[in-house]
């Protein structure tokens, strides 16, 4: 049985800007604005369906709605309102069409530090994190992660696309997309056999001019 997950261009870029939005001012050598929240990782929420076909999971995730309201956000972590998340849950699951699918969140870095595709492997926090949920749900769950970096200038390459994971350049922002599916049977989250998001993987800096 395999894992196929489909992220539609508007949830895609949810999840980019939302992670770029909040990438700290300063991994690009500058002071963060007065008074402004905190930067740092990003915290969202995936809606949409989830059917078996052909002894396929497959999951099409149709929106991501990032977390305003966070208990803590840094640079190296994020811990949202559980409260705000049931907010969130119960309000577009009482839509029939949407069904929670899991979550997101981002890993931002310095560019020297940026590990290419790499950048968006689970830590054992995520892992733990994603385990508890599902296992308090009763159904295996999503967790996407986008690894994100600011380079000095655009960069003009092509994408770089793996069965789980992308890489690819928006404007001076390089990132890696990676989806896993919880195993609570296992107690691990393990990379999907089929990651599919074409605007992700189709548009490129050189596409941007």
């Amino acid at each position: 049985m395999a894992t196929i997950v489909h992220i539609t261009e508007t949830a895609f870029l949810s999840i980019l800007v939302s992670a770029i939005e909040a990438f700290p001012s300063k991994y690009e050598g500058r002071k963060k604005p007065r008074k402004s929240f905190p930067e740092g990782e990003v915290y969202g929420l995936l809606f949409g369906q989830s059917i078996c076909k052909k002894s396929n999971d497959v999951y099409h995730a149709s929106i991501a709605i990032p977390m305003q309201i966070l208990s803590d956000r840094t640079p190296a972590l994020v811990h949202p309102s559980s409260r705000h998340f049931e907010r969130i849950r119960t309000v577009i699951q009482a839509y029939p069409m949407y069904q929670f699918l899991g979550t997101f969140h981002s890993h931002p870095y310095r560019k020297d530090e940026y590990r290419g595709i790499d950048s968006s492997d689970c830590t054992p926090v995520d892992e733990e994190s994603a385990i508890s949920a599902a296992s308090s749900l009763g159904y295996e769950i999503l967790e996407v992660i986008i690894g994100l970096t600011c380079l000095d200038k655009a960069m003009k390459k092509e994408p770089d696309s793996r069965w789980s994971c992308i890489q690819n350049y928006c404007g001076r922002y390089k990132y890696s997309l990676a989806a896993y599916a919880t195993s609570t049977a296992e107690q691990r989250l393990r990379e999907v056999d089929n990651l599919i998001c074409p605007f992700a993987a189709g548009i490129g800096n050189y596409d941007l001019d």
